[in-house]
């Protein structure tokens, strides 16, 4: 539901200038033209888009008890050095934002939409989860019980790749500080453990391994935290340039059944979590290719099956894009071929339906 507040400005009390969808002379101008034309689209792409489904290249998991922990108990600091209450989302972010920069699509869920140890609701298995949601990155969940961990580590062996970020798995269900090896429960399946961490007064720079998977831009950087990991049998991807924190790695990875864990012990500098997602997930799903930086594509599924593409510039500036598949547009009724160059104007959208 779209909501405009309100009908019309008001002409007189508080709200005087609290602009409305008709002026203070209630004669309809542009704002109204515009909006007309808008609930004109929607009623033409709402039956198709109404209850889709869109697709994700990679999932996060989100969770709003260790968000309440680091308000209260925040593991950074503020600007002036001070506990910043803001710290889960300044550790679960800069992942989300690296998934959006490289046109990767994003689903969050809960950690108890996949796993509810207290059996309260429907939960997913971890074959069910690798196969809905092929990476799974879990920054900062910090307060997590033995089964959730558990069943992590089996959705890594059922063949999902799991992504570990700082401050996961180090709390039991009650917030206390476990007894055991960081990650807790998932150290094994990782290959790295961890005793010792500390806080980033400046951002590092970021070294891939030469030779290996994961190719980083020369500006990649560390930022906020290090986790000092022990590697047992995993695959060093990258390490700090440092002449302390550089006796650690910052990011490895290790197979685990048919699947993989990697653990990234930094929060990642918006160069290194766009090297971070296209790594994890090399084909975005959407099929789209070498989008304007102004662009997204994002994809979906209709109840009836159908597959739904919206595409949006977001600019002044006007942008073209090759579209991969045959297409038709649904609010022009026009098609639009396979290969062709798709014209967007400034601050366009266009709802297109693949051509069965």
């Amino acid at each position: 539901m779209i909501e405009y507040w309100q009908w019309h400005t008001l002409n007189f009390g508080w709200e005087t200038y609290w602009g409305g969808v008709l002026p203070h002379s209630n004669q309809p101008g542009r704002t109204y033209a515009e909006l007309a034309r808008l609930g004109a689209e929607l009623e033409a792409a709402g039956p198709l888009a109404a209850g889709l489904e869109p697709d994700a290249d990679i999932t996060m998991v989100y969770s709003m008890p260790s968000k309440w922990l680091m308000q209260k108990h925040p593991p950074l600091p503020a600007a002036d050095g001070g506990p910043d209450a803001a710290a889960y989302h300044r550790i679960f972010d800069p992942f989300y934002r690296g998934a959006f920069d490289t046109g990767r699509q994003v689903r969050i869920v809960h950690a108890r939409q996949l796993h509810d140890p207290r059996g309260e609701r429907a939960g997913t298995t971890p074959d069910e989860a690798a196969r809905r949601h092929p990476v799974l990155v879990v920054p900062a969940l910090y307060v997590a019980d033995d089964a959730t961990l558990d069943w992590l580590a089996a959705y890594a062996h059922a063949g999902g790749h799991l992504v570990l970020g700082p401050r996961t798995a180090y709390a039991d269900h009650e917030a206390r500080a476990r007894r055991e090896p960081a990650p807790a429960r998932l150290a094994e399946a990782a290959g790295v453990r961890y005793d010792e961490f500390s806080n980033l007064t400046h951002d590092l720079p970021v070294r891939a391994v030469p030779g290996g998977p994961l190719d980083l831009p020369g500006n990649a950087t560390a930022t906020r935290w290090a986790d000092a990991l022990i590697v047992a049998d995993a695959d060093v991807l990258a390490t700090y340039v440092h002449p302390h924190f550089g006796r650690w790695p910052a990011i490895t990875t290790r197979r685990h059944g048919a699947g993989r864990v990697t653990y990234v012990g930094t929060v990642p500098g918006r160069e290194l979590a766009r090297a971070l997602a296209a790594w994890v997930a090399p084909s975005p799903v959407s099929g789209w290719r070498d989008l304007p930086a102004s662009v997204t594509a994002t994809t979906a599924t209709s109840p009836d099956g159908r597959r739904v593409h919206i595409v949006h510039n977001w600019s002044w500036e006007p942008a073209r894009v090759k579209v991969p598949v045959e297409l038709s547009d649904v609010v022009d009724r026009a098609s639009v071929p396979a290969g062709t160059t798709l014209e967007l104007g400034a601050w366009d959208v266009r709802v297109l339906v693949t051509v069965s």
